[in-house]
């Protein structure tokens, strides 16, 4: 009889976890903003549009600054070698897809869902800004 040696099996978390590259993405850059002080919403998308070719990092600090000011508690944002995902993780990348595949209808609802009326859209400019340079980032490191 021949035994074969059992191999651990990543779990579907951990498997789904590995192929989230803009997770990852989005925990490098939020790192990097979290002592910042919080900011009028207003003021910060103002300044963003007048500099357009602002970098991922710079949006990043906005709308986590942004939302810190939005929700209750602020966005849980684990560090990068976290391996759980955060309820407001989940929520960010399902903002994200959405705004991607241009899914109007799904972008405000997941805006609608958590944030003030006042707030959806600049957070929803904020978050179509982000992806937008995360893609262009993706791109050149595949390039």
């Amino acid at each position: 009889m021949r035994q074969t040696a059992l191999k651990p099996t990543p779990s579907l978390h951990e498997a789904s976890y590995r192929q989230e590259p803009a997770l990852m993405m989005l925990r490098i850059l939020m790192r990097k903003c979290r002592a910042k002080a919080r900011v009028e919403v207003f003021e910060t998308c103002a300044l963003l549009l007048h500099a357009p070719k602002e970098g991922a990092q710079d949006y990043a600090d906005a709308l986590l600054r942004v939302l810190s000011a939005a929700l209750p508690k602020g966005p849980v944002i684990y560090e990068a070698t976290a391996q759980e995902r955060s309820f407001d993780e989940s929520w960010l990348l399902a903002l994200f897809a959405a705004i991607s595949r241009a899914d109007h209808p799904s972008t405000s609802f997941l805006l609608r869902a958590r944030l003030p009326l006042h707030l959806r859209r600049p957070v929803g400019w904020l978050a179509a800004e982000l992806v937008e340079r995360m893609n262009a980032m993706s791109d050149t490191r595949m390039a």
